[in-house]
């Protein structure tokens, strides 16, 4: 009888999936939050976690890599209300199950269910712990312990191995653990850095070649692919690898054999070959810049190494780690980390990773001095001033007024950004001169147009600073109104005593908007036709009330349909 746990803020799936887990002679139990599953002592037992992506109380995709480092090792099925594709994606890539959506019967939940438990209950013996030298991999965050399971996996085996990491993120260490723990431990460990290499001597760099092959060629040298042979070939930066070089290699990946250059017989090289790279390899197979058949040979292993940013649990061993060994190779004292310090390397994003992470903490360790303690005061400037840029944009966003707030994922406005603009009330008086008559065609402000609001406007009451934008050029026959080349902007009347927000929470009657570009259509197609109306079709006289060039008004009569035989456009 296997132990299903079901984390689910809908109390009706939990109690339709718990009655379906036991009538299939399972133990169910279920919560429905994240808070309330932690707290449960069945969880730590469980085989099998159903877990939805949205809780009241936290993302289970977030939640994820943790969950999977339970004592038990439970299989993780994700449900969720709305699948999406990069939901899937990261899920599969945190170690899930399966990633199912809850539309239908919840019957559909079974068969994941019973592939997990015949998984399960065959599931092989754990391999032996990964070895790993001193000053190796630090840190034990869920993201780094599922790279470690890979790196296990990868070195029971001579299989092909991709590493996928950002800039700094430690991929050549990981190949070397692969290799460290692997059978071929004790032959070389070969890395090239492809990015380096250069496109006329690529092939003898990698293969070596023969005495008299090209200029310069005094003697025989044999290339990176033998020197590997009985161990390791590293490919660093993979996606920088030429093409015509990509063709070649592909018969050295099939037969491990190869002919130097300038050479006439073919030389053997039994090396285990891994690959890294900060690309988006199946990115550049569709831009035709990387070779398919090339990558499906590379990638039998495939291990996504996490940023730094995404394994902030792992900064105080690594800051601790690389301190003492910073403070060994200058021989200074050994020195502690302070609060502020530890807070400082939290907030801070890392876009270099760890190894922007271990010359940061060395500028700080040398900028101490004798000090024996790190405070962040000690931190490189840059550092320093993107986690205070950090916070007052935080801060500028959560003092803003909650109307005038960016939406989630918008950027803060800045202080010096342009004037404000909000809604104008339903009510609010329209220009003055202004007509909706069909005499006379002057585009009125209606109900929830827009209006500038200055900067010194208080956010509660904007009586006093609102102003509305400049009238257009009164039509002839028309009441006057300002002319449209004054810039100057036409004062409103004044508004009722009622703060805006009070308005605002009072019901209106209001007619629903029309799209923006419909009404917008609308508008000129009518000024238009009246124009035309009131100028007899004359071309000149248009341009002279309506205040276009000739060019842009003939633009939008063809635009519009307007420009027709019977006017006289000339």
């Amino acid at each position: 009888m296997a132990r299903i746990f079901i984390i689910d803020a809908d109390p009706a799936f939990c109690e339709s999936l718990g009655a379906i887990v036991a009538g299939l002679g399972h133990q169910a139990e279920h919560t429905q939050s994240l808070t309330a599953a932690l707290a449960s002592p069945s969880l730590r037992n469980a085989d099998i976690l159903f877990l939805n992506t949205a809780l009241p109380d936290g993302s289970g995709l977030e939640a994820l890599p943790k969950l999977r480092t339970l004592p038990a090792k439970p299989e993780v099925i994700m449900t969720t209300d709305a699948a999406s594709a990069d939901g899937a994606e990261r899920a599969i890539r945190n170690g899930a199950w399966d990633y199912v959506a809850k539309q239908g019967a919840v019957d559909r939940m079974v068969l994941p269910l019973i592939r997990a438990l015949d998984y399960r209950g065959r599931k092989p013996v754990k391999r032996g712990e990964v070895r790993l030298k001193r000053d190796s991999i630090i840190g034990g965050s869920p993201g780094l312990a599922r790279c470690l399971d890979i790196v296990s996996e990868a070195a029971a085996s001579d299989a092909s191995t991709l590493l996928y990491g950002e800039t700094g993120v430690g991929k050549e260490v990981f190949a070397r653990a692969i290799h460290d723990n692997s059978q071929r431990n004790t032959g070389p460990f070969v890395a090239v850095d492809c990015a380096s290499l250069s496109r006329t001597l690529a092939g003898s760099t990698l293969f070596g070649h023969r005495k008299g092959a090209f200029t310069g060629a005094d003697k025989d040298r044999d290339g990176l692919v033998a020197q590997a042979h009985k161990g390791t070939l590293f490919l660093d930066e993979i996606g920088e690898l030429p093409l015509a070089m990509q063709k070649i290699f592909l018969r050295v990946l099939q037969e491990h054999r190869f002919r130097p250059v300038g050479g006439r017989a073919e030389i053997t090289s039994d090396f285990r070959l891994i690959c890294a790279t900060n690309r988006n390899l199946e990115e550049m197979v569709s831009r035709g810049t990387f070779r398919s058949d090339l990558l499906f040979r590379m990638r039998t292993v495939v291990m996504h190494i996490p940023p730094l940013r995404e394994r902030i649990d792992d900064l105080p061993e690594l800051a601790n780690h690389y301190i003492r060994r910073i403070c060994g190779k200058y021989g200074m004292p050994a020195k502690s980390i302070s609060t502020d310090l530890h807070a400082a390397l939290r907030e801070y994003q890392w876009p270099g990773n760890v190894r922007e992470l271990i010359h940061t903490l060395e500028r700080a360790v040398l900028a101490a001095q004798d000090e024996t303690k790190l405070f962040s005061r000690h931190l490189p400037d840059h550092v320093r001033i993107s986690i205070a840029r950090a916070a007052a944009n935080t801060q500028q966003t959560e003092d803003a007024p909650a109307a005038l707030r960016p939406a989630s994922g918008d950027v803060p406005a800045q202080a010096d950004s342009k004037p404000v603009h909000a809604p104008l009330p339903p009510d609010a008086p329209l220009i003055p001169g202004a007509s909706d008559t069909p005499d006379t065609f002057t585009p009125p402000l209606r109900p929830g147009a827009f209006c500038s609001i200055s900067e010194s406007a208080e956010p509660t009451d904007l009586r006093d600073d609102l102003t509305l934008l400049p009238p257009a050029t009164p039509i002839a026959g028309a009441p006057a109104q300002t002319p449209a080349h004054q810039k100057s902007a036409t004062p409103v009347r004044s508004l009722p005593s009622t703060p805006y927000s009070e308005i605002e929470d009072k019901p209106q009657s209001r007619q629903p908007l029309r799209p923006f570009f419909e009404y917008r259509d609308k508008a000129f197609l009518s000024y238009l036709i009246e124009l035309m109306d009131q100028s007899n079709g004359d071309i000149t006289t248009a341009c002279s009330i309506s205040e276009l060039s000739r060019s842009y008004l003939y633009d939008l009569l063809k635009k519009y349909g307007i420009a027709t035989p019977q006017r006289k456009c000339r």
